[in-house]
């Protein structure tokens, strides 16, 4: 008799389904993205169920899949909004107060002008 404990889609099933529909050895897998081999073995063995959002990432550009398929298994959700501009102007032009404020409400009239 199977139970519904043996139906569950753990991280480590997910990710050997992934990985054998993609056709990589688990050393393969482990030499495209810089995972060590025993990590990811110990993963889709369920020994580890938590691994970063780093490994993660790497393993999804691998086997090209979605990472919050992956970031689901861990509890992490990621945002549904893209993130407002003010980070983007603050680490590539290194603006701060008055002037990314000035910026962003530049460039908020543009956008408010267009979208109409």
């Amino acid at each position: 008799m199977v139970t519904d404990s043996e139906n569950e889609i753990t991280l480590g099933s997910y990710l050997r389904n992934q990985r054998e529909s993609a056709g990589l050895a688990t050393r393969e897998l482990a030499r495209q993205s810089g995972v060590p081999a025993s990590y990811i073995a110990e993963i889709e063995g369920g020994k580890k169920t938590s691994p970063s959002a780093e490994i993660l990432q790497k393993l999804a550009t691998v086997l090209d899949i979605d990472t919050a398929d992956l970031f689901a298994f861990i509890g992490v959700t990621p945002p549904q909004e893209l993130p407002s501009v003010a980070p983007y102007l603050r680490t590539k032009y290194k603006l701060r107060g008055d002037a990314l404020r000035e910026a962003e409400q530049q460039l908020q009239r543009i956008i408010d002008k267009h979208n109409n």
